[in-house]
């Protein structure tokens, strides 16, 4: 016998936000979307924009200098927004 799936499958949840753990991003300049200049216009434009609810978001940081590999490109940086993520979450 061969039943149709689900539309909603059962490990869903209609709760906000989404992910409801806490998420730590580490934005770079070399990956902002078109308009976007700054690193402070790219924590503005990722707070302001669709995406962000569906996060529990604890730290968002954008940095000037990195890229696609930044915590080889700009070590430093990306520790200091690990620990801020993290900073008061132990048990």
């Amino acid at each position: 016998m061969v039943t149709a799936p689900s539309p909603v499958s059962s490990r869903s949840h209609d709760r906000t936000p989404v992910v409801q753990a806490p998420v730590g991003l580490t934005l770079v300049r070399h990956e902002n979307p078109p308009g976007v200049r700054t690193a402070d216009e790219r924590v503005r434009a990722f707070r302001n924009g669709p995406q962000a609810d569906w996060f529990n978001h604890v730290n968002v940081t954008a940095h000037d200098h990195g890229g696609h590999f930044i915590p080889w490109e700009n070590p430093d940086a990306w520790v200091n927004d690990l620990r801020r993520t993290f900073r008061g979450r132990r048990p």
